[in-house]
């Protein structure tokens, strides 16, 4: 995984580009912060041409906004285009999944138990962001199956803002492990090629990604 690579073996513009991403992911840099190239270079002690490169990844990921005369913010979080995003997110992955078991075969099973190995890893160590960039590397990897490769970055946007909105509400409390442990019966079904079981696991899946009190949102 990129985003686990040692800081010293990586471009400085990866760099900054994972530490603010890591930042708006986990809401230390909250929804409509205004961010400066300035005062970001200073803070990364790295040159505005950089973090320049780095907002404008940001902004492909729907991440923070950019205009001539507002400058730079962390893109806002609203509940209804949350609820929007998620259903979205749904639509795509459950067709996804109807298509990507005709297409499975022993090296994306073999990637896909590596990841799960890696979640219950960092999930064991308490690294939430960890957690988050494997968790779209797994689904990213059962969608790729798929072929609807025109879908895949509007689902990378919308898993990215799914998990923000996740960690932004109030009284989410699963832990790391639990999260991590979600996508086993996913990969069963997969390897099973079972398309109708693993499209209805998906989207009970992403229907309960917020618990409240116990109960799904």
């Amino acid at each position: 995984m990129n985003a686990l690579i040692p800081n010293q073996i990586r471009r400085p513009r990866d760099v900054v580009y994972e530490s603010l991403k890591r930042q708006i992911m986990l809401n230390e840099l909250r929804p409509e912060s205004a961010l400066t190239e300035l005062g970001m270079a200073r803070e990364h002690g790295c040159s505005q041409g950089t973090i320049r490169e780095a907002l404008l990844r940001l902004q492909e990921d729907g991440l923070v906004t950019r205009s001539g005369h507002r400058g730079t913010m962390v893109t806002r979080l609203d509940p209804e285009e949350a609820e929007e995003i998620l259903a979205l997110r749904r639509r795509i992955e459950i067709r996804g999944a109807l298509r990507a078991v005709q297409h499975v075969e022993r090296d994306s099973l073999e990637r896909l138990y590596a990841i799960q190995a890696d979640m219950d890893a960092v999930a064991a160590a308490g690294d939430e962001y960890a957690l988050i960039i494997l968790d779209m590397a797994f689904h990213l990897t059962i969608f790729r199956l798929s072929g609807l490769d025109a879908l895949e970055q509007i689902l990378t946007r919308c898993t990215l803002h799914s998990h923000r909105s996740k960690l932004w509400a109030p009284g989410h409390r699963r832990p790391l492990a639990e999260t991590a442990a979600r996508h086993g019966i996913l990969l069963a079904l997969l390897e099973a090629r079972d398309g109708e079981g693993l499209s209805q696991a998906m989207a009970e899946h992403i229907d309960t990604i917020v618990l409240r009190d116990g109960a799904a949102e």
